[in-house]
C-alpha cells in the first residue's frame, strides 16, 4: 500500500509540474526544450495512470501543444 501513496504523490507532483510548465510556455515558438520537457511530464503522468489501472482522461491544464507531438508526420 505504501507503493500507492508514493504513486499518489509523484502523480500529484506530476500534475502541479505541467501545470506550471504550461502556465510559463509562451503561446507562440516555445522553446523546444520546454516541449520536450512538457512530453516527458506527460509521458511519465501516463505511465503511472496506466500502471495504477486508473483512466486518464486529460492532462492536467487542458490540451498543449506537446500533447499532439508525434500525431503529424508519415503515415
Amino acid at each position: 500500500m505504501c507503493q500507492i501513496v508514493t504513486d499518489q504523490q509523484r502523480i500529484a507532483q506530476l500534475e502541479e509540474q505541467i501545470v506550471e510548465l504550461k502556465a510559463r510556455l509562451p503561446k507562440h515558438s516555445p522553446p523546444p526544450g520546454m516541449l520536450i520537457q512538457l512530453d516527458e511530464l506527460e509521458d511519465e503522468l501516463a505511465a503511472l495512470y496506466q500502471r495504477l489501472g486508473g483512466v486518464q482522461t486529460s492532462a492536467p491544464g487542458g490540451g498543449g501543444a506537446a500533447s499532439t507531438a508525434g500525431t503529424a508526420g508519415g503515415k
